[in-house]
């Protein structure tokens, strides 16, 4: 069990609410921080919210510990899309549910880097998970409020360096589906593949929310916006990216090509994944909740 120290709506303004609802304010599931969302026509800070802390049985299941969460709170919140989406959010941020993550990742690392010998894809592989190790050494700078000047001093390196390492990931997701498809895979290192593209995707809005949340968290309000845009856009670029892969996989499947065969059997996983509401809300697209 673990305890998740959530935002008391109870505490929220009517026109905090309100903004929150037609999308003119955002709050930061960090440091519980209400803000102007970029384009509002307003800047800064709106309203500071008290945390309370509640009990967390599994937090591995992020969109099944949200909506129980969200169902014990103020019934004024239900109607507000974004609760959903504030709740995973701190999920992601004050629990070990990255930490576990990360470990899942570096397994299947290990296990493609048996499989295949190309010195440039290992080396590439091992950036990715930089890449996470360096979101989670983020998370632990936003678990303490008052520590908000001594992080403020270190948050434009580490965001520079998220930024530079999210584009690799990027980079490097979209050309291990090109080598995929050339035929130079075994059946098994296909197989690998695919599944680690699909952790990595199902992990990356996670990585994008933690960067987001650090730039609110030492009050770049403006860039915590535009971040989430940005990067929001290019995750989705990505999944489609992938889902069009899938497709033209499966079809190749379906005409007998014995390595596109093994895409089959992960059907139901990979429906999963491009349809995960956890990671829109994380990625701020808005969903019925």
């Amino acid at each position: 069990m673990e305890i998740l120290y959530q935002i008391d709506w109870s505490a929220v303004l009517g026109e905090v609410i309100e903004g929150l609802s037609n999308g003119t304010m955002r709050v930061s599931s960090a440091n519980g921080v209400v803000y102007w969302a970029r384009g509002s026509g307003h800047t800064g800070a709106v309203q500071h919210l008290p945390f309370v802390p509640v009990n967390v049985h599994d937090a591995s299941k992020l969109m099944e510990t949200a909506q129980m969460l969200q169902a014990a709170q103020h019934a004024q919140m239900l109607a507000v899309g974004i609760s959903t989406g504030v709740i995973v959010g701190a999920i992601v941020i004050q629990t070990m549910y990255l930490a576990r993550k990360l470990d899942k990742l570096q397994k299947a690392i290990d296990l493609v880097s048996e499989d295949v010998h190309a010195q440039n894809i290992v080396f590439y592989m091992n950036k990715i998970a930089d890449y996470f190790g360096a979101v989670e050494s983020t998370r632990m700078y936003l678990l303490d409020r008052n520590l908000k000047e001594e992080v403020r001093d270190i948050a434009a390196a580490a965001l520079v360096d998220l930024a530079i390492r999210r584009n690799q990931l990027v980079s490097f997701i979209e050309n291990i589906l090109h080598f995929a498809k050339s035929g130079g895979p075994s059946s098994r290192h296909y197989e690998l593949i695919i599944d680690f593209v699909s952790l990595v995707l199902d992990m990356l809005p996670k990585g994008i929310f933690v960067e987001k949340e650090l730039f609110a968290f030492v009050e770049k309000y403006g860039l915590c916006d535009l971040l989430l845009e940005r990067a929001g856009a290019q995750y989705l670029q990505l999944v489609e990216t992938y889902r069009n892969w899938c497709n033209d996989q499966t079809k190749l499947a379906i005409k007998g090509n014995k390595l596109a065969g093994s895409i089959l059997s992960r059907d139901a996983a990979l429906k999963q994944m491009f349809s995960s509401e956890e990671n829109k809300l994380l990625i701020g697209v808005r969903v019925a909740v």
